[in-house]
């Protein structure tokens, strides 16, 4: 039927802003989401706006509640997040919050439909604009969903639950040790007894490009939107097909940096080779060894805040390699060096690891998506969870086992 149909609550508030409801933004009070804010199917941690406690009651006047789905309309369209909680939040502009007819469908099957399948196709194709494509609230209710019995429903979204269910632990587990890797290299820097120096002294900036004509399709290719924020764990990347410009060339085990915008915080360690947007610094440790130290102080908030402060263009500054090159570092001994190398690589290489096994499971959950919602592929929950244990022959993590990170 038509998804309008099969929906109970439909928000849009599309032009909404405090001001029209006679009031303004506040520093506290309830969040307000908008489309900035739905990332990789989930609502990311950073604030922009709230209003007061007045101002959610006239504009929320039916709140979100858990089972809810939130649907980007534009900039970009299509993004899904699914409300697991129940939650005070204000629906901002280019952001739908749907809310399913219990007894015809089931809130979090309606999340999966938005991410893959038939839906998902009819919702894009309706898409419209010159500048910015999206899609309006009369043609959201227009596409058709498949609506197989709510058993069914809720089978399906258990089973693609289940990989979520293990991704979002192996992100947890991923953001626990990172901090600890930090800490790791603070404490190790703090305690030095070596001599002032700087972070030029155990890298350099590789300046190596490649023609767009010499890339080939299979190159892994990262661009700047593929970098996460606040992470030096990189987990997503993409083919280099259709690449028009000459792009910086980089290895496995490189340091990426972001300076577009440098307070974005998008620094990591390269997981695969391949070759990058030419707005990132590709950095390489000139001992291997000191990778966990060099990405650290490269990720720094210290560094990352007097960059931005420094950064040069108004609309879209840069940070300049010689502001990061003359951050100041001490010259750790060489048994400092040493020791830190043995207290942090394995961690890294653990990281790492369980942040891969992350982007295989994603792979196998969009590919069972489609295959789902048409009745072509029929699955127990038991089969795929026993199927994402072992994907490529790596095992995946579980925190509840592998207490490693947390003990530490």
């Amino acid at each position: 039927m038509r998804l309008g149909d099969a929906l109970e609550v439909l928000i849009d508030h599309r032009g909404k802003t405090p001001k029209k409801l006679g009031g303004d933004w506040t520093t506290t009070g309830h969040r307000v989401v908008s489309a900035l804010n739905i990332k990789g199917s989930r609502v990311d941690g950073n604030d922009h706006h709230y209003i007061s406690g007045e101002m959610y009651r006239r504009w929320m006047k039916i709140p979100l509640r858990k089972g809810d789905v939130l649907l980007t309309s534009e900039a970009p369209t299509g993004e899904v997040a699914f409300i697991s909680d129940d939650v005070d939040w204000a629906v901002g502009q280019r952001v739908f919050a749907l809310r399913g007819n219990p007894n015809l469908l089931d809130g979090r099957y309606l999340y999966y439909a938005l991410r893959g399948g038939q839906l998902r196709d009819d919702m894009m194709s309706r898409t419209s604009g010159t500048t910015v494509q999206g899609i309006r609230q009369a043609e959201l209710v227009k596409v058709g969903i498949e609506l197989p019995p709510l058993t069914e429903q809720r089978r399906i979204a258990s089973m693609l639950g289940a990989l979520d269910d293990k991704i979002d632990a192996n992100r947890r587990l991923v953001e626990t040790g990172e901090q600890l890797l930090r800490a790791k290299v603070q404490l190790a820097v703090d305690t030095s007894s070596g001599d002032s120096g700087i972070l030029a002294d155990y890298c350099d900036l590789v300046k190596a490009t490649v023609k767009a004509e010499d890339i080939t399709h299979s190159t892994n290719y990262v661009g700047f939107e593929h970098m996460p924020r606040g992470s030096v764990f990189l987990h997503d990347w993409t083919t280099s097909e259709g690449l028009g410009s000459h792009k910086a060339s980089f290895e496995r085990g490189d340091v990426l940096f972001g300076r577009l915008r440098p307070y974005f915080k998008k620094v990591g360690i390269a997981p695969v080779g391949g070759v990058c947007s030419t707005d990132i610094l590709v950095i390489r440790p000139k001992n291997p060894r000191d990778l966990g130290l060099i990405t650290c102080i490269a990720a720094s908030d210290a560094l990352i805040n007097s960059l931005a402060a420094s950064s040069t263009g108004t609309r879209m500054p840069r940070a300049a390699w010689a502001d990061v090159a003359s951050w100041p570092v001490p010259r750790l001994t060489e048994s400092e060096l040493k020791a830190l190398d043995k207290n942090v690589t394995p961690l890294i290489d653990r990281l790492e690891s369980v942040t891969l096994e992350s982007r295989r499971l994603a792979a196998l959950r969009d590919s069972l998506i489609p295959e789902l919602l048409s009745g072509r592929v029929r699955v127990s929950v038991k089969e795929v969870v026993d199927s994402s244990n072992v994907v490529e022959g790596t095992p995946v993590l579980d925190p509840r086992e592998d207490t490693s990170v947390a003990d530490e």
